[in-house]
């Protein structure tokens, strides 16, 4: 069943009844990607929230050199989107990529608006995913400038310890803000 997931995590964080378990397995659309398949290119409007029930995405963009600056890694149990695009309903200036096969529940934003501003239940729920995401966000933006690049490694396999298995290094590198170089000769370090 793959609203299983999504489900219990909900409940988890607000009071849900039946009535809401309908509306999730009524709103939110399970659908398939592939590895390597984009789900927005930088330039269109997300009108889509995410969540993974399986496999890794990533949100890059493309910095002035020219190179590819992965800017979030989502893992299973996360919701997935490009923020400012979706919340401002405006271009994205990021794309939005599959690392793996994946199996996602999405919702229109249009579904979730009108979930949000009529049902006190969702409204508390979104007000903690928002939360969540901006915490998430500050959190990582400090620890670009405060931790070394080491300490961010290790981090992100505290946080996510299968990601290692699943994304490739050069996303890695780029997602904690190092080169692919940088990143192999820590991995030695930590090894030895």
């Amino acid at each position: 069943m793959p609203h299983q997931k999504i489900i219990r995590l909900i409940a988890g964080l607000v009071n849900i009844d039946q009535f809401d378990r309908r509306i999730i397995r009524e709103t939110f659309e399970p659908v398939s990607y592939a590895r390597g398949q984009v789900l927005l290119e930088a330039g269109e409007v997300a009108r889509y929230m995410y969540f993974i029930n399986s496999g890794y995405l990533r949100l890059y963009y493309i910095d002035q050199e020219g190179k590819e600056v992965t800017s979030h890694i989502n893992c299973p149990m996360d919701f997935m989107t490009s923020f400012n695009s979706y919340i401002g309903q405006r271009p994205s200036y990021e794309t939005f990529e599959c690392i793996t096969d994946c199996e996602l529940l999405r919702i229109r934003h249009q579904e979730l608006e009108s979930l949000l501003q009529h049902n006190q239940r969702w409204a508390a729920f979104g007000k903690i995913v928002y939360e969540e995401v901006i915490k998430y966000n500050e959190q990582k933006a400090k620890d670009l400038v405060s931790l070394t690049a080491r300490q961010r490694y290790l981090n992100l396999l505290q946080r996510f310890p299968d990601i290692i298995r699943h994304v490739p290094l050069q996303y890695i590198a780029s997602f904690i803000g190092i080169k692919p170089e940088s990143l192999s000769r820590i991995r030695r370090e930590i090894i030895t």
